[in-house]
């Protein structure tokens, strides 16, 4: 798409899988992080944090680590900062149960998006 994707945006007219959602939301995520008109929260970073660190070994978001981050950010999560990240994470979530062709590659995405700035900066841990 030549557009960012923002939840409140109408569904594109073609069937989009999971995990061509979840990879739109994580681009149009990444590309407001880029120009600076998104910025996570210290939830946020405390979040991707845990997951990063939780995938280090198998470098794979699993739906057991992708709950437990859910659980942490309980409420708050959905409200804080437009609830953007915590859509990513619930979509993320849904995507990792699936067994869709693409799920890896969306994840792997996802993943890699948390791993950089401004996800993760120094002292954020």
């Amino acid at each position: 798409m030549s557009q960012s994707l923002a939840l409140h945006d109408s569904p594109p007219s073609a069937p989009v899988s999971q995990s061509g959602l979840l990879s739109e939301l994580t681009a149009a995520l990444e590309q407001d992080a880029a120009t600076g008109t998104w910025t996570p929260t210290a939830l946020e970073r405390s979040l991707a944090r845990h997951i990063v660190d939780g995938s280090a070994g198998a470098l794979r978001l699993t739906p057991a680590l992708l709950r437990s981050a859910l659980w942490e950010g309980s409420t708050a999560l959905v409200h804080e900062n437009g609830g953007r990240f915590g859509s990513l994470l619930g979509l993320s979530f849904s995507v990792a149960e699936s067994s869709e062709p693409d799920r890896d590659s969306a994840l792997t995405r996802v993943r890699d998006m948390m791993e950089r700035a401004p996800f993760i900066e120094p002292g954020s841990a």
